[in-house]
């Protein structure tokens, strides 16, 4: 029996993605000829004005016989959509970040707070 779930998730990126709050928009393939094509997956945290890529390329270069060798590479830009500033950095330098601070001040995730005594105060 095939069950789809969608309570398990394997990719801990996505889970990364999900946790600061970004909701998947888009792939594309961007081709670049004589280049191999890269492929963009845009990500948008819409409340807070953010917009994350995740570029898949490649990386072109050539041994000492000039035999052209290409390795994947993987790396996410982040934009202020205000003011249209991006950092760009590697999956695991993405995968460490626990808070972002757009330009106008707004910190997200929120930081999660505990009640110490258990209590629902609703």
């Amino acid at each position: 029996m095939k069950v789809l779930d969608f309570t398990k998730r394997t990719d801990k990126l996505v889970d990364k993605l999900l946790k600061l709050g970004f909701h998947y928009q888009s792939t594309d393939k961007e081709e670049r000829p004589p280049k191999p094509p890269r492929l963009i997956t845009t990500w948008a945290n819409v409340m807070n004005g953010v917009t994350l890529q995740i570029i898949d390329t490649y990386d072109e270069l050539r041994d000492e016989n000039y035999k052209r060798i290409t390795i994947p590479r993987k790396y996410v830009r982040i934009t202020d959509d205000c003011t249209n500033i991006s950092v760009t950095m590697s999956v695991e330098e993405f995968m460490e970040l626990e808070q972002i601070t757009n330009s106008h001040g707004t910190t997200f995730p929120l930081p999660e707070t505990s009640n110490e005594n258990g209590l629902n105060e609703n």
